[in-house]
């Protein structure tokens, strides 16, 4: 057996009492950390009897891992989801959450407060509104069940298949001027976009103001499901069209409603904006330069009428003629005048053969506004038989003037001079 002196017996039994020390305290924050795990476990105990939560998605019974099955969730609708338990313990100020994460919209509901007495059984409807929208055709969710108080709580976990509804347009953006005058013409630029399952052909995109009976339609074409198909082709699922609504030149001052409707054969979405009408028609002027002409039946004449737009921006004058049975009158369909110009519009009238001399009106109306004309006939029309019988006297004429002037314009030949001789 080996012996130490004493100081060096003492320094050996020091430096082991400290190892043990050193090691012993290492120890202690695990030794914390477990206590304190047991702890808040027991603390936290479950509100419902293990295997007694049902949870009931669109009346369709959920099912938890690992038997659990997908229920498909269509985007964009509100379901009914009921949660019944079997309470494990009394408890005050329970409340029933539930819940989807994942997307950028707020997903979830709760009940308000209640209380539980251990052994009863309890059954909460609630109403979730799923998310509004999907980049993808289809998409897997976690739906979160939760039973809680202040201090317990009991949770569950189902997957549901978020898919898009089959054929659905939304309307992303409608661009316009908010105020108008009475008979402008203003573009709606409309961004539509397809957040359907399937593809969507063949869509128009309709603006009107139901109140002043306006309305256009504009062709959007075929707008895909997805932008990268299973193809890998890469495609819009977005379209934009620009559509022009007319005011009616007499609308009255005042606030509309414009509705934008974008549709096809298998679905159609609408919104609502509002538009103002400084029912302003003073902006444009029609002048004619000649109100009354002369001319004879059979005869046509030209008048002449101007229209100044002084707005800020390009109209369109859409122009009638109205007239009776012994006029003809012919206008252009419509014209556009740019801002701050004017346009001159030809008016051609053309008396019937058979039109009785006097005074006819006829009226052009550009836009509403009417402005009535004269034509005078003064003459009958000249028979065709007549003109032919003035035709053959004037080229007759015109022969026997030109036989007349050979005749006088020739010269005579002069008799030659015979010599006589006298013997």
């Amino acid at each position: 057996m080996l012996r130490f002196k004493y100081p060096l017996d003492v320094t050996i039994l020091t430096k082991f009492k400290m190892k043990n020390m050193k090691r012993n305290l290492l120890l202690v924050p695990f030794f914390v950390a477990i206590a304190l795990f047991f702890v808040s476990f027991a603390a936290a105990a479950e509100l419902a009897v293990p295997g007694s939560v049902e949870t009931r998605f669109n009346d369709l019974t959920l099912y938890s891992a690992p038997t659990a099955t997908a229920v498909a969730g269509m985007v964009g609708d509100v379901v009914p989801v009921r949660v019944t338990f079997t309470a494990d313990m009394d408890m005050d100020d329970v409340r029933v959450k539930i819940s989807m994460e994942g997307h950028r919209d707020d997903v979830s509901a709760s009940t308000s407060r209640f209380d539980i007495v251990q052994d009863s059984r309890y059954t909460k409807l609630l109403s979730l509104r799923l998310p509004s929208d999907s980049d993808i055709l289809t998409e897997e969710y976690t739906l979160y069940v939760e039973i809680v108080s202040s201090s317990d709580r009991t949770e569950m976990e189902y997957t549901i298949n978020m898919q898009r509804e089959s054929y659905t347009l939304e309307i992303l953006s409608v661009d316009y001027s908010s105020t108008v005058s009475a008979g402008d013409v203003f573009p709606v630029s409309v961004v539509a976009k397809n957040v359907g399952f399937d593809d969507a052909d063949d869509v128009y995109v309709i603006a009107s103001i139901p109140s002043l009976g306006v309305s256009t339609r504009g062709y959007m074409g075929d707008v895909v499901a997805q932008e990268v198909d299973d193809n890998g082709e890469d495609d819009a699922d977005a379209s934009y069209r620009t559509v022009y609504l007319k005011v009616p030149s007499n609308a009255e001052r005042g606030v509309y409603e414009m509705e934008i409707e974008v549709y096809n054969d298998d679905s159609s979405t609408t919104v609502k904006k509002l538009i103002s009408v400084d029912g302003s028609g003073s902006a444009t002027t029609v002048l004619a330069t000649s109100k009354n002409k002369d001319l004879n039946a059979g005869e046509t004449v030209t008048y002449e009428m101007v229209i100044v737009n002084s707005a800020n921006d390009v109209k369109v004058f859409n122009i009638n003629a109205v007239s009776g049975d012994a006029l003809k009158v012919s206008v252009p369909s419509a014209v556009a005048v740019g801002p701050d110009s004017s346009e001159t519009v030809q008016i051609t009238v053309t008396a019937s053969d058979d039109a009785s001399v006097g005074t006819y009106t006829f009226s052009v109306d550009v836009n509403g506004e009417q402005t009535v004309f004269g034509a005078n006939v003064t003459g009958s029309s000249v028979s065709v038989s007549l003109v032919a019988w003035t035709v053959v006297l004037v080229v007759v004429f015109v022969v026997l003037l030109a036989v007349l002037i050979v005749l006088v314009t020739r010269r005579e030949k002069p008799i030659e001079e015979v010599e006589t001789s006298y013997y």
